[in-house]
């Protein structure tokens, strides 16, 4: 079946495809993880592990879904399945060999990292991350600083080991950060790769990260129309 789903992705992005969607001369892409209730097996609890409920030493055999979507043309490149105590960040960058230059990956405040910007810049790979208004010194100054858009250095987190790392605690990346004022008056944050203002005006990011949903509408379909959690097949290989 992962074979089958590269071949149908491979025959979509050609270059006679001319009704491929781009914005911006990008391909739109979106991750985002679920969990995927799977049948309650010895084996598949064994492999992916159990969710407790309210009810006291009972549980459901539940795994880590993430999928890379794209938005506009609504086919999912990659999608993986990992137990629950794998990170959604660990499985984000299992789809990384479907990434290619001119991609622009959006992804919710959970995938806010230095390390996870750092593999999009390494493989030229475009991202834009809503980050938490708290998310660190430079965040903080930026929303009480009133400003729309600024480009900025981020740095990794002092407190782990760089031993396995190509950078050190004194590392930096230049990131672009966007002010979204929301009808209520909440204030968002984006943090994107895409530094050029003249290229990418700061207007247009309301909207792009708003193309997200997409994906969000791609789990309801899997779930709610495809009924994807209806398992005929109850082994780890099915």
């Amino acid at each position: 079946f992962n074979h089958l789903s590269d071949v149908i992705v491979d025959n979509f992005y050609t270059a006679e495809n001319d009704s491929i969607a781009y914005l911006n001369g990008f391909r739109i892409l979106a991750v985002d993880g679920s969990r995927i209730t799977l049948p309650n097996t010895v084996e598949l609890k064994k492999h992916y592990g159990l969710t407790q409920n309210q009810h006291e030493g009972s549980g459901i055999v539940q795994a880590r879904a993430s999928v890379l979507y794209d938005v506009l043309n609504e086919i999912a490149l990659d999608a993986v399945l990992g137990n629950l105590s794998e990170g959604e960040l660990d499985l984000a960058l299992q789809h990384s060999h479907r990434w290619r230059e001119n991609d622009l990956i959006i992804y919710d405040r959970g995938y806010a990292s230095y390390d996870f910007v750092n593999e999009h810049v390494k493989l030229k790979t475009d991202c834009l991350i809503r980050v938490k208004t708290t998310y660190n010194s430079v965040v903080i100054a930026f929303v009480a600083g009133g400003k729309k858009s600024i480009v900025t250095e981020i740095s990794p987190t002092q407190n782990r080991s760089f031993k396995d790392k190509d950078y050190t605690k004194d590392s930096t990346l230049k990131v672009r950060l966007l002010r979204i004022e929301l009808p209520g008056g909440e204030v968002e944050v984006l943090m994107t790769t895409l530094l050029d203002s003249k290229k990418h005006p700061t207007k247009m990011f309301k909207e792009l990260y708003f193309l997200r949903w997409g994906i969000e509408t791609f789990y309801d379909e899997l779930k709610n129309k495809l009924k994807v959690e209806h398992f005929t097949g109850y082994s780890q290989r099915s």
